[in-house]
């Protein structure tokens, strides 16, 4: 069904989330410091259970699709896995997927996106995405597609080497 596109699959997680409740933690990472993450400290969910959170969800299921081939470890669903870690790769590089517990990934934080009241998270992940498309791509996602790998192979890429020789390596350049 994705047609040889797995990003096509990579939103099936979120769907997820309510058919197999015990995912809802693997989506994110609660840290007192971002800047400092700690797998035994901050990689558990609101039980206290080890490896509840995105970092674990991508150590799990590497681990079972590294079981690919071998019929004694085969009770895992490999399709899954490779969906779940593809969302979650994805999750962990998000903005307000990894931060402070209080704000619950900026869905305690409501802000007005144009005339519409919402939560962080949600203009995050949503909000900003569909005004873009209306405003620049028609409402087409295979526009915005298009025009986002032409910048990432013909204009963006020449910026590379200057990202990779930043002369201040604490700070983005």
């Amino acid at each position: 069904s994705a047609g040889g596109e797995l990003s096509t699959m990579c939103p099936w997680a979120d769907t997820m989330r309510f058919r197999y409740h015990w995912a809802s933690p693997l989506h994110y990472a609660n840290t007192p410091n971002v800047c400092n993450f700690k797998f035994s400290r901050d990689c558990h969910n609101s039980r206290g259970q080890q490896g509840m959170c995105v970092v674990g969800a991508i150590n799990n299921y590497t681990d079972q699709l590294y079981t690919y081939g071998d019929s004694s470890k085969s009770s895992y669903n490999l399709t899954e896995s490779l969906m779940f870690l593809a969302h979650f790769v994805g999750d962990v590089h998000q903005p307000l997927h990894v931060g402070y517990e209080e704000d619950e990934g900026g869905n305690t934080i409501m802000v007005r996106w144009y005339r519409r009241k919402a939560n962080l998270h949600h203009v995050w992940d949503v909000s900003i995405i569909d005004t873009v498309m209306k405003d620049f791509y028609n409402k087409s996602l295979d526009t915005m597609v298009d025009a986002l790998q032409t910048n990432l192979t013909e204009g963006w890429s020449d910026d590379v080497g200057h990202w990779e020789n930043c002369a201040n390596k604490e700070a983005t350049c």
